[in-house]
């Protein structure tokens, strides 16, 4: 598994071993169902790897199923730093105006320049 600026070496898992590990969790009492195990190792995961943490929340809001302002609180940055790192990846990101006060700003902005 490669994360950015490092890489991470680990042996082959086998897919029954990860069950039974699982399972025995589950056992233990720690957790009510796989989903909620898997979910907090998800969450333990990111928490260590930033660089993971912040492509996994651009991919979320890239296939649509977080809105920026989420995916910002995932990838743990503040909305505007998270909506540059967007910009850096040509990910557009709405405007947070309407096409009419976006519009508006820039007849405004043109108005200023010509003004003497």
């Amino acid at each position: 598994m490669r994360c950015e600026g490092y890489q991470v070496i680990m042996a082959p898992i086998r897919v029954d071993l990860l069950e039974d590990k699982l399972k025995a969790v589950m056992q233990a009492g720690a957790y009510n169902s796989k989903e909620e195990a898997i979910g907090h190792a998800l969450e333990v995961l990111l928490a260590a790897h930033a660089p993971l943490r912040i492509k996994t929340a651009v991919e979320l809001y890239r296939q649509g199923n977080v809105t920026v302002a989420r995916a910002a609180e995932i990838a743990g940055l503040e909305l505007e730093a998270f909506k540059d790192q967007l910009s850096v990846l040509n990910i557009s990101v709405p405007a947070d105006e309407t096409p009419e006060e976006i519009q508006a700003g820039a007849e405004w902005i043109r108005h200023i320049r010509e003004t003497p």
